[in-house]
């Protein structure tokens, strides 16, 4: 592989503060008149001014390499209404280079090991860090300080979020979403429904007791009354951030005090010393009680495969009990039964399982998401990173992409854009983010749902649409808990992980999910001493260096 001209420095040692302080403001706007300037953090870089379009339309064309829209039948090559527009303010043409999610990380890669003829832009399968020391992306900290005024202002006023994205060696690589915005108003976790638990008299489950008795009665009982034992009590749905379907069922490993979403195990205890929490004894414990479930046909037989579009398949046919997802996905489902006939349809996001002496909790998504990079063979990077400067931090471009298309999608109301009722009750009969996504918004690129300013307002308007959503999140406010706070990686502790780190994710999904299923018997000890040897201290070794650095 090509190496950077600019090695990362080993000496440096990238610090990062473990709670986000959002600052609220308004960032400069761009339109066809106003340029756009801001005061330079790099001494090096004399900032510019930009107005908009950025090039004379349709001069500049910037290819993007993205999985595709999550509203699948609506990809980005389609030349989505929002992009549209977005061209036709900034002068830039895109030539969306898709796949679908299931398959975008192995397209990319095997993109990136060929090193050649990359595009423009990358939605990176993993951090930056591995990336920039081949070579293979740039660094973006001129570029910003000559060209990217909005971003510029964004990182000033929000200085914990642009340390979260710089690289050991303190430079900026890519780009991330600032999620921060979503973790109080749209929580990750179980969602049940309800109309099921009221025609059977139940109550919501909240200890792993109740959880069963709920499952056993979704199964037995009949609750969709059809005459059918066809009721599936749970089915997961895979998670792109953990890479299966089984990690859903792990979110009943709150009831154990167990950290197992987003924190993927790797937890400190209260001395600050990290523990691998999927080798530990409460996760033999929570392993035996699935696969109780299993035997007794709680759990869906396909749970290892599922994806979004098969759990709302089930759900509108009135076959699923439970899932996992996002709290405003809660309306989505219920909508999709609406649609097929269901009108007393209601799903609900449960408080966490708790278990004895255990308050249960849903671990936080963020605050970042994703990465976008400027690649080595990006012939027009200044142009690039001005695009990205409109999309990402700019008022007008974040409202593009949180809200889609004015006079469609939303109106301003006393200089706040309110969302219409194509988006709130959409004629197709799409909920609000599958509207969105239809036209465009809500995309896959990086975008900005912080906690306040400008770039908030996207999060609190899709909840304003849903007043029972609000409830639940109101429900739901004492229940959230940080994830364990890591930033990114070095090259050296990429290196030395990465290989480790596969093997161990692969051996762990496989051997877990023949436990649950019954296809080995729970051989805890030898599940133990093979993750050892496999090389699960060294991966908890370089977790303790991230942790100790953030803490720092």
């Amino acid at each position: 592989m090509k190496k950077n001209k600019q090695p990362f420095n080993k000496k440096y040692i990238l610090s990062f503060v473990s709670c986000l302080t959002v600052c609220s403001s308004t960032l400069i706007g761009c339109d066809n008149t106003e340029t756009a300037t801001a005061p330079s953090n790099s001494s090096t870089a004399q900032a510019q001014d930009y107005s908009l379009p950025i090039v004379s339309d349709g001069s500049v064309t910037l290819t993007v390499a993205t999985n595709d829209n999550y509203y699948t039948p609506k990809s980005y090559a389609q030349n989505l209404p929002v992009w549209q527009e977005i061209e036709k303010k900034t002068g830039v043409k895109i030539k969306w280079e898709v796949a679908p999610s299931s398959q975008y990380t192995n397209t990319i890669n095997v993109r990136m090991a060929a090193a050649q003829g990359l595009p423009d832009l990358i939605r990176l399968p993993n951090d930056p860090v591995k990336p920039a020391s081949d070579g293979l992306i740039i660094p973006m900290d001129d570029l910003i300080a000559k060209y990217a005024p909005n971003i510029r202002k964004y990182f000033s006023e929000n200085p914990a979020i642009k340390k979260m994205m710089q690289a050991p060696d303190g430079k900026i690589y890519a780009l991330s979403s600032d999620v921060s915005g979503t973790t109080s108003t749209d929580p990750f976790g179980l969602i049940i429904n309800q109309t099921w638990l009221d025609k059977l008299g139940l109550k919501e489950p909240q200890t792993l007791d109740d959880w069963y008795t709920v499952l056993k009665a979704f199964k037995e009982k009949d609750p969709n009354g059809n005459g059918k034992q066809d009721e599936i009590p749970i089915s997961t749905r895979f998670q792109v951030t953990n890479g299966s379907s089984i990690s859903g069922l792990f979110l009943f490993g709150s009831a154990m005090g167990l950290h197992l979403n987003y924190s993927d195990g790797f937890y400190p205890d209260k001395n600050g010393k990290i523990q691998y929490e999927w080798i530990d004894p409460r996760a033999k414990e929570l392993v035996v009680w699935l696969n109780k479930l299993y035997k007794e046909g709680l759990i869906d037989p396909q749970f290892m495969m599922k994806t979004d579009d098969d759990i709302i398949s089930g759900i509108s046919r009135n076959v699923i009990g439970v899932t996992n997802h996002f709290l405003n996905n809660a309306n989505r489902f219920t909508n999709a039964q609406k649609q097929a006939g269901i009108q007393n349809a209601n799903w609900q996001m449960t408080l966490p399982p708790s278990g004895p002496g255990t308050k249960g909790f849903y671990e936080k998504y963020g605050p970042l998401s994703g990465w976008l990079a400027i690649s080595k063979d990006c012939k027009n990077p200044e142009v690039a990173i001005k695009w990205l400067d409109y999309i990402y931090a700019s008022e007008e471009g974040n409202r593009y992409v949180s809200f889609g298309i004015e006079g469609q999608s939303y109106k301003m109301v006393d200089g706040e854009p309110q969302f219409t009722e194509w988006t709130s009750k959409n004629p197709d009969g799409l909920d609000v983010n599958d509207a969105l996504r239809s036209i465009g918004a809500m995309p896959v690129t990086v975008w900005i749902r912080s906690e306040k300013g400008p770039w908030s307002r996207q999060t609190k308007a899709v909840l304003n649409l849903l007043p029972d959503a609000v409830k639940q999140a109101e429900k739901l406010k004492d229940s959230g808990v940080d994830a364990i706070p890591l930033g990114l990686t070095s090259v050296e502790e990429v290196e030395a992980t990465t290989a480790i780190n596969a093997d161990i994710q692969t051996y762990k999904a496989e051997t877990l999910t023949k436990f649950i299923t019954g296809q080995a018997p729970i051989d805890w000890e030898k599940y133990v001493s093979t993750m050892k040897s496999m090389g699960i201290n060294k991966l908890i070794e370089v977790k303790q260096k991230q942790y100790d650095r953030v803490m720092k």
